[in-house]
């Protein structure tokens, strides 16, 4: 499940009925638009409103009891860019295993894939 804090929530269908997500991850700025799985149980990768593509390990994951979320200035995606001084800014406690820039999430919602040739 993704947050509009920027946040990943990892649930086991084993456990649901705690209530509790299994863990964090945890990275993005601004709201998660997409996540995309590799099919290998471990790794995926999100697209973010921070204009951030990120790749993920599901066992760098923590607690829920452990999670952060990052405090940045609001800003909407459906109504003006990115603001450049943004760009500089990176989650304390990003748990991902790489990100990438470049694109643009502007009145719309992108989705990001893992290209069928690494799948």
């Amino acid at each position: 499940m993704v947050c509009d804090l920027g946040t990943m929530q990892v649930w086991d269908r084993r456990c649901l009925s705690t209530g509790e997500p299994a863990g964090i991850l945890t990275g993005h700025l601004h709201g998660i638009t997409h996540i995309d799985s590799h099919g290998d149980g471990r790794s995926f990768i999100s697209n973010g409103k921070d204009q951030a593509i990120k790749l993920w390990d599901i066992r760098k994951m923590m607690s829920n009891a452990e999670s952060y979320t990052a405090r940045v200035p609001a800003w909407d995606y459906r109504y003006s860019r990115y603001p450049q001084q943004h760009n500089q800014l990176r989650h304390p406690h990003d748990q991902s295993l790489a990100t990438y820039r470049g694109h643009s999430v502007l009145r719309t919602l992108i989705r990001c894939y893992f290209s069928p040739a690494y799948r």
